[in-house]
């Protein structure tokens, strides 16, 4: 029994995630320019969007509506419900230096920090102050695995190993060495 009413609420939880994750969409998408074009009906996109209507988003109209929008709250919510968590890595971004992706990485977490203080006496978050933690925290995560991948790639020989070492020493100076 236990585990019978365990799962109901798990898929009701999942299911609120994800309508208010199409209602976020909805709200800050033009959806008459997404539903053009992608080819879906401007009046059902907006009835599969609204979980007050029965009709539902495929996988390919999520897909679809996703590269259009390049807006992927819908499929957090679906990979949070997974307990996974999505980055949206920018292809044609090029390779930064550490301390860069660094000092973004901290801007990234000084706008959280300012967030969460500026909504720490509330019990509850409005939905637009939600989704805006949430977009930022998501920047975050893909600028962290921006961060890796260009590690990864700048420690792969020696060369790379002597570029993040002068990196390093212009930063922070040559400690020891003064």
């Amino acid at each position: 029994m236990t585990t019978s009413s365990s799962m109901c609420s798990f898929r009701e939880s999942a299911l609120q995630a994800f309508d208010n994750a199409c209602s976020a969409f909805a709200e800050k998408e033009n959806m008459f320019q997404v539903a053009t074009n992608t080819g879906i009906n401007t009046t059902l996109l907006r009835n599969k969007l609204n979980p007050s209507q029965p009709h539902r988003l495929t996988v390919e109209d999520l897909i679809l509506i996703t590269k259009e929008s390049n807006n992927y709250c819908i499929v957090n919510s679906l990979l949070l419900r997974l307990d996974m968590v999505g980055a949206k890595l920018d292809l044609q971004s090029s390779e930064e230096t550490l301390v860069k992706r660094a000092l973004e990485n901290s801007m990234f977490a000084g706008d959280l920090s300012r967030l969460a203080l500026e909504n720490a006496g509330e019990t509850r978050l409005s939905r637009r102050k939600r989704n805006e933690l949430l977009e930022r925290a998501h920047q975050s995560v893909s600028n962290l695995v921006l961060l890796m991948n260009d590690l990864e790639n700048k420690t792969s020989g020696v060369a790379p190993f002597l570029s993040m070492a002068t990196d390093f020493v212009i930063t922070n100076g040559a400690p020891g060495l003064v």
